[in-house]
Formats: C-alpha cells, sequence, structure tokens
C-alpha cells in the first residue's frame, strides 16, 4: 500500500500533460486563431477579479480561478455558497452534519474542522464585499444582487492572507451606480417553496447614489418525518431540510471627484432552519458480543434491552426473545429502532422518524467602509474597515432516530469581530513593475461560546444512579475566546518582457490567540454516596430537570484537570490559555503569453493556517495545536481560440502540495493517575493487554506529521453553433495521508486498535466533474409573442466515490458515486417588456444521493457502532434534495 500512495509521478505525467497542451495550442497551426483579451475581443463573459488586490481579467491572472457574474449564477443554479461545488473544479462544498447554518468548505483537499466556534480556522477563507467571514457559520444565506462570486484556487497567503491553505472564496454584490434602475423576481417551487427579492439603485446627485436590495425565501423541508409514540401519542411531523431566510443590502456611495470615492455597506440576514434529519436506510450485525455475552446485534439501542429516553418515552425491546429472535409486539415496542428502519425504508429515501426537531436559528450583520483614492495614475490606496456580529442557537440531536438519549444545544450569543486593511497598488520603473503592499488587521471574540450536551447510555429500565447510567450534563456555555491577527505584505510583478512577468511576494502574519476554558458538568439522579465517587464532587439535593422531568440529587463537578490529569475543583473550574504564533507565507510566480491569447504560468508559494486553542478538550496541556503549513507548486494554461470557426475557451493546471502539520482532534486514554498490576506504572503494553486501573479518555488535540496532495483541474467551453455553447469543468485529487503518525503528549497512551491513517487518502471524492450545454433558439416569436431570446440549458454533475480509510467500517457505510442533472428555461425580455421568465428542475433524474460523515463514509447509529469493527448497528444517510422544479419571473426597470 505504501507504494501506491508515496509515488508522486501523478503530478509529473499531468504537468506532462498540461505543458503538452500548451505547446499544441501555442504552436503554429492554420485553424487556430486567438480571440481572447489579447486582441481586445473575446466570445466568452469577460469577468474581472480582484484575485491580486486590483481589478484584472480573469483570464490574465497566473492562478487558477473559477469566476462568475450575475448572468451565471442564475444559469448555472448557483443559489448558495454551497452550490458552487457543482460547477468550480476543485471545490467541495457541504453542510455540516449536525446543523444547516454551517458549511464547510473544501479547496483541493483543504477542509474544515466540525468544530464551529473561535478554536480552530478554516481552510479555505471567505471575504463578501472584502470583509473577512472567519468563521464558517452563516454560509448558507442566499446568494442576490450579485455582481461577482471568485473561487482562488490553492494557496493565498501572500495577499488574501491566512487560513487560506486550500484557497479563497470572494463574492461581491453590486456597488450603488449612476443610473437610476432596479430589479423584482418572484420564485415559486416545489416542498412550497416562495422567494421574492429585488434591488433598488437611485443616485442622489451625480457624486452620491445608494442601493438597496432585498431577498426572502421559505422552503419547506424535503425529509419528511413520521415520527410517533403510540404509547403516548406524542408525535412530530416537522419536516427536516426547511428554511425561511431574509435579508438585505444596504450601501451608499460618494464621488466628490474623479480621485476619491467613499462607500458604506451594511448586510442584514436572518436564517431559521428545521435543522437536519437522517434516514435509517439499514441494518448490519456484526460479531463483537454485547453485555452479558449478548449477540451484537443487541448493541444497538431498544433491540434486545429496555429503557425510557430523555423524553421520558418507555422503549420496549424489538426483540422479546433475542435467542430465538422473536419480535415482539407491545405497542411500546413501536419505536424500537430495528422496526422504526423498517417502516422508513417502507415509506421511502427521503423520509424519517425523528423525536426532536433540529431547529437552527441565526441572525448576522455586517458594516463595512470603503474609502479609495488616487493620488496620481500609479498611485492608489485603499482602506476598508468592517464590524461583524451575529448569535446562533440551535439543536442536535436524535439523529432520525425514534427516541432521544443525547441531546446536543449550541448556541454562539455575542459574536463580534473587527477588521481593517489599508491597500497601497502602484506601478513603478515606467509602468514595468505593478505592486501591492498592505498591512491587515483582525479581531474577534465571543464570550459564553460553547455547547451543552446532554448524554444518556441507555442500558436500564430507566436512568438510575449506576456508573454509565446517570445522566451527564455537560456545561461549555462558560467558555469564550479571542483571537488578534496583524500582518504585513508586499507583492510586485514585474514585466521582464512585452510577454513574460515574474512576481513575488511576502507576508508576515501574527496570531495572538487566547480561550477561557470553564467546562462543568451534572450528573443526575445522584445520591451523597454516588457524588463520592466523582472526584472534587459537589452534592446538591435539588432536583434537577430535563424536559419536564425530574431527576433526584445532582453531583455538580469540574470537568478540567490540572495539567497532570486530576480533576480540579470545582470552585477553581476555569483555565485561560494564551498562545502566539508567527509565520512569513510567500509566493513566486512567473507568466508568459505563449502565444496571442495563450498564458503560461509556474507558480510556487506557501500557505499557513493558525495554531488552534481546542476549548472542548479538558487538560491544558493538551489543547493546543499547531499551524499548518503548506508549500505548493502548480503550472497552468489559459487561452482563448478560434478552432476552425469556433470559439474555444480551455484552462487546465496541475499542482502538487506538501501539508505539514496536520490539525487533527482525538481521544487518548489518559493514564496520569493510572497503575498496572501491583502499582506499576501503565505502560502501553500494559494498557493494550487491559490491566490499567483508572485510566480515562481525553479529548486531546495534536498534529500529525504529513500529508501530500496532487491533482488537476480543467475547464472547457467551446461554441460550434450559433446560438450553443458545450462546456465542461472537472477536476482530480489524489490527496494522500503519507505519515499521520504523532507521539502521545506526557500522561497519555495511544488507544488499543487505534487505525493509523498513514498511507491512506482523505475522505473526499478522487474526481468530480459538470458537463453543460445551453441553446438559444434561432427565432424570437412565437404565436404573435416576442422575445429577446429563449434558451434552454442543462447542467450534469458526476463525483466519483468518496475516498476514505474504509476498513474500520461495515461494507454498508461505503459511498457511491453519483451523477446530478439540472434543466433549465430562459425567456428574456418577453414582448420587449423588459420582463424574463425561467423554468428549472433540479436534480432531475431524482437520483437518491446521500451526504457521507466528515470521515468519508455513512453515518451509523449508534455512535458507538462508528468505525468499530465487529460492532451492529443501523446506517444512516443525509438525504441530498430529491427531484424539485420551480418557476421565476423577474423584471428590471
Amino acid at each position: 500500500m505504501a507504494g501506491r500512495f508515496s509515488k508522486p509521478n501523478a503530478f509529473a505525467s499531468i504537468s506532462v500533460a498540461v505543458l503538452t497542451a500548451a505547446v499544441v495550442l501555442g504552436g503554429p497551426a492554420e485553424v487556430w486563431a486567438q480571440t481572447g483579451p489579447g486582441d481586445g475581443a473575446t466570445a466568452f463573459d469577460a469577468i474581472i477579479v480582484t484575485a491580486r488586490k486590483r481589478d484584472e481579467l480573469a483570464q490574465t491572472v497566473p492562478i487558477s480561478i473559477s469566476a462568475y457574474d450575475d448572468v451565471a449564477v442564475k444559469r448555472l443554479n448557483i443559489e448558495t455558497i454551497q452550490d458552487l461545488r457543482f460547477s468550480a473544479p476543485s471545490v467541495y462544498v457541504a453542510q455540516s452534519t449536525f446543523r444547516t447554518d454551517t458549511l464547510n468548505v473544501t479547496i483541493r483537499g483543504q477542509r474544515n474542522f466540525e468544530a464551529t466556534g473561535l478554536q480552530f480556522d478554516t481552510a479555505s477563507a471567505v471575504y463578501v464585499d472584502g470583509v473577512y467571514y472567519a468563521r464558517p457559520v452563516g454560509l448558507n444565506g442566499t446568494l442576490f444582487d450579485v455582481d461577482t462570486v471568485q473561487v482562488l484556487k490553492g494557496p493565498q497567503g501572500t495577499l488574501v492572507g491566512r487560513n487560506t491553505t486550500g484557497g479563497a472564496i470572494l463574492y461581491e454584490t453590486r456597488r450603488p451606480g449612476d443610473t437610476f434602475g432596479g430589479n423584482l423576481t418572484a420564485t415559486i417551487g416545489s416542498y412550497g417553496r416562495h422567494e421574492a427579492e429585488g434591488a433598488l439603485n437611485v443616485p442622489i446627485t451625480d457624486k452620491l447614489a445608494v442601493r438597496a436590495a432585498a431577498s426572502w425565501s421559505e422552503v419547506d423541508g424535503y425529509i419528511a418525518n413520521n415520527y410517533l409514540d403510540s404509547a403516548t401519542g406524542y408525535a412530530n411531523n416537522t419536516a427536516a431540510q426547511g428554511s425561511r431566510k431574509i435579508a438585505g443590502l444596504f450601501s451608499l456611495q460618494w464621488k466628490p471627484n474623479d480621485t476619491l470615492s467613499v462607500l458604506l455597506r451594511a448586510n442584514l440576514s436572518a436564517f431559521h432552519s428545521t435543522g437536519t434529519a437522517y434516514a435509517d436506510i439499514g441494518v448490519f450485525e456484526g460479531n463483537v458480543l454485547a453485555a452479558a455475552n449478548r449477540p451484537s446485534i443487541c448493541n444497538i439501542p431498544g433491540t434486545c434491552t429496555p429503557f425510557t429516553d430523555l423524553l421520558g418515552h418507555a422503549i420496549t425491546p424489538y426483540y422479546s426473545d433475542f435467542n430465538t429472535r422473536t419480535v415482539s409486539t407491545a405497542p411500546t415496542a413501536y419505536n424500537a429502532l430495528i422496526n422504526s428502519v423498517n417502516r422508513v425504508k417502507a415509506r421511502g429515501f427521503w423520509t424519517t422518524e425523528q423525536a426532536l426537531t433540529n431547529y437552527n436559528v441565526g441572525h448576522y450583520q455586517t458594516y463595512s467602509g470603503a474609502v479609495q483614492k488616487d493620488f496620481s495614475s500609479t498611485l492608489n490606496a485603499k482602506l476598508t474597515t468592517a464590524y461583524r456580529t451575529w448569535d446562533t442557537s440551535g439543536i442536535a440531536s436524535s439523529r432520525g432516530l425514534p427516541y432521544a438519549t443525547n441531546i446536543f444545544i449550541y448556541g454562539t450569543p455575542n459574536y463580534k469581530s473587527y477588521q481593517s486593511e489599508l491597500t497601497l497598488n502602484g506601478s513603478s520603473f515606467g509602468r514595468k513593475l505593478d505592486w501591492t503592499s498592505g498591512l491587515f488587521y483582525f479581531r474577534e471574540n465571543s464570550p459564553n461560546d460553547g455547547d451543552q450536551l446532554y448524554l444518556f447510555l441507555p442500558s436500564g429500565n430507566a436512568p438510575f444512579a449506576a456508573a454509565g447510567r446517570q445522566i451527564t450534563y455537560t456545561d461549555f456555555t462558560r467558555n469564550g475566546g479571542e483571537n488578534i491577527s496583524y500582518a504585513a505584505y508586499a507583492q510586485g510583478t514585474y514585466r521582464l518582457t512585452d510577454a513574460t512577468r515574474v512576481t513575488a511576494g511576502l507576508r508576515y502574519t501574527v496570531d495572538e490567540r487566547y480561550a477561557l476554558l470553564a467546562t462543568q458538568t451534572v450528573r443526575t439522579p445522584s445520591t451523597a454516596a454516588t457524588t463520592a465517587t466523582v472526584p472534587n464532587g459537589v452534592f446538591d439535593p435539588a432536583s434537577y430537570t430535563i424536559y419536564g422531568i425530574n431527576y433526584a440529587g445532582q453531583t455538580r463537578a469540574c470537568a478540567l484537570t490540572n495539567t497532570g490529569g486530576v480533576l480540579l475543583p470545582l470552585s477553581a473550574c476555569s483555565v485561560e490559555i494564551n498562545r502566539t504564533f508567527r509565520k512569513p507565507t510567500w509566493t513566486l510566480a512567473i507568466d508568459h503569453d505563449l502565444a496571442s491569447g495563450v498564458l503560461v504560468y509556474a507558480t510556487a508559494r506557501s500557505g499557513y493556517r493558525s495554531g488552534a486553542i481546542n476549548s472542548g478538550a479538558i487538560n491544558p496541556a493538551v489543547v493546543v495545536a499547531r499551524p499548518e503549513e503548506v508549500q505548493d507548486y502548480e503550472i497552468g494554461m489559459k487561452s482563448d481560440w478560434n478552432l476552425a470557426g469556433m470559439p474555444v475557451r480551455f484552462n487546465i493546471s496541475a499542482y502538487y502540495t506538501d501539508y505539514k502539520n496536520i490539525q487533527i482532534q482525538t481521544s487518548l486514554p489518559n493514564v496520569t493517575i493510572a497503575v498496572g498490576p501491583g502499582g506499576a506504572p501503565c505502560t502501553q503494553a500494559i494498557y493494550n493487554a487491559n490491566q490499567c486501573v483508572g485510566t480515562s479518555n481525553d479529548n486531546v488535540t495534536l498534529n500529525a506529521r504529513k500529508a501530500r496532495i496532487e491533482g488537476a483541474e480543467w475547464d472547457l467551453m467551446i461554441k460550434p453553433l450559433k446560438g450553443l455553447t458545450l462546456s465542461t469543468a472537472g477536476s482530480y485529487l489524489d490527496a494522500i495521508y503519507t505519515d499521520y503518525t504523532f507521539t502521545p503528549p506526557a500522561g497519555y497512551l495511544l488507544p488499543t486498535g487505534a487505525t493509523n491513517l498513514s498511507d491512506t487518502p482523505f475522505p473526499l471524492p478522487k474526481w468530480q466533474a459538470s458537463y453543460g450545454g445551453s441553446y438559444t433558439l434561432p427565432f424570437k416569436a412565437v404565436a404573435g409573442l416576442t422575445f429577446d431570446e429563449v434558451t434552454l440549458s442543462a447542467r450534469a454533475y458526476w463525483q466519483a466515490r468518496n475516498e476514505a480509510d474504509t476498513r474500520p467500517y461495515n461494507p454498508s457505510q461505503l459511498t457511491s458515486d453519483y451523477t446530478l442533472v439540472n434543466l433549465r428555461l430562459d425567456i428574456a425580455n418577453i414582448g420587449g417588456s423588459r420582463a424574463n421568465f425561467a423554468a428549472f428542475m433540479t436534480n432531475a433524474t431524482n437520483n437518491r444521493v446521500c451526504q457521507p460523515e466528515p470521515a468519508g463514509v455513512l453515518g451509523s447509529s449508534p455512535q458507538g457502532t462508528f468505525g468499530v469493527v465487529g460492532t451492529s448497528g443501523v446506517v444512516q444517510c443525509l438525504p441530498l434534495p430529491p427531484r424539485m422544479v420551480g418557476a421565476t419571473l423577474s423584471y428590471r426597470f
């Protein structure tokens, strides 16, 4: 296996292909004629991007970019940032598997953690109107009033900054203009979809203009919930993945003269969701014995043992006699998990039986200002400052289950960030050198930035005061954090000749991170006797109430330890962590006009993701992860041509990335106070023999050693006939953990049977591809009704199965490749009225598609089954949307 994954020749092979394509396209063949930016004309969209802090045509920037204007955003059905995965090569964007307000953005294999607090930073940065959105929370709002959406591939550590080891997404909305006008759009569709949006641009004077845009949408959930407790009559029919969104964009631009402009913006939005839900799609049985030598199938709650869940609902076993596999017919067995699975499978793929609704609410506000001043024709300065605040709350529980044995409540009540950036753009040496320099400052804080977890392990008739059977409430809400980052950067592009340019850049970043850890626990029901078994536990005879149920007595304790692994007393349950990280990042590139309209380039650059403080860990000695580092090499070509009279655009790139100090979270056995036989120290060998007493499992933060990523991207468009455009885009990703090993910190050991991920692939699809075509009909009237044009378009997205280390998982948890097809009809300027109509269908073939877990496989219940060989469980799937149809009517004035 090591030989298979350690070879570097894939990058070499791709590089040869890229260079060969460049030579062939750049050669003197009569069938080729350039129609690209070099001649001032192109048959394709010429989109302006700001990847290098200045306005440039995307085809002239020597890095891989996917750029879309407002027309392309609508044509490709890019309604949220998540939809970019279906069009932009090397981009994989997925909703968090446990909350709908959070998107995990992956570019070129660099991905985010599921964590949503201040502890771990993103690998791909998102900027909206120049404002850095440091957290992945709230990124699933509707894209509207779009100017451009730009996806920059590969490390952007020089000009865009830290936390862009994978790339960056730059989303720009429209600015106020000097012409009165606007638009209105209404959409209706499947699952009760109703949307409206509009924009109004008003020039108050010839120097002052304002613009306002708003968006509102509601859609019912597409995962039907049929939960019912037949014993009590309690039901839950709230469909999952429903949402209500409202947003407004307000801007004012003042241009007192040709050299000065002031732009003020406010971006306000709210998001309400009925949350996620899993569909239970099958049961698998392993060979690991459950407690008391019962068969493995008894590991599934409600299969062999009765219990009462956190809602107070009694669950009678599915098997009344597990030895003979006799199925229970008791009414209270209705919600035993296997019964529920059978009903869900009978009803259909987009159904569930989930006891609790995973609601999600968020409010987001961003205020920004930008002052731009031209000091001369060769010197420009821009100062941008912004203030951003948001709050979210929600619940993630049940996972499609007909009972509640854990309830996860999350909330960020008061997030705030401040940022400011000064950028200078200039030209020197007779405009041979274009340079950019700047200063950047960012600060974010979030007090009470923590979650709550109610956990009950059902192994008895009801929760009662015995080890492992109490309800444990873990309270992270006292935790908080603050991060400060500042940097200086400079980059220049020098024209060696009219056709050749060299670029060099450097950035130096300082990150200061602070975290307050104050996690506490409550165990209930409890007595003074059970409290005495909890280190530093404090007994409280008062009852504890969960979902209206009172439990007698409670034990309160600190969940944190000192650096020696000993739990702190409740009175001293507070630890402060401070860390500072410093890192230079650089860029060196050369690009050359191989022929008129053919740009080839080679780039070497470094990237940096800030170190992290994991507020979910309990030992201050193991909460800090060092920064991640990447070293990236890319070659590519961008070209616009005519091939025998047919316009062609062909872009291709290949890259190789060294990835070091991979930030990970894992659970390790704490043996600080543990002993082996006869009081001997607990060594790895003694622990592996299960002879240590006094161990505990702790959440720790570490860095694995290294990985390598190599891949390629392509984008081809051609217009073979008048009105017909064909396109394909895609990517190949070969990402391998070459050395995932790490050394356990002092006081910790490696877990027994842990799987080393060395020489295994990243849990991502190796291939992604999209294919599309649009055809504008050659007539402009039907039955006396005129229009400017009628365009039919189709787009298919194909994704290979997720690569992952599948050794620990049951084969039924493996993912599959899939294809999604979208169809669209656009009619422009109907009857000369400036009204446009569109009809669309997404997932036209109604494919049943599952979103995998972060590990790259399908989920399973109970969670203890996930990734444990030989256990039994239920295969769970988070379904992507089914076929949906809709229509849009818009009007511009």
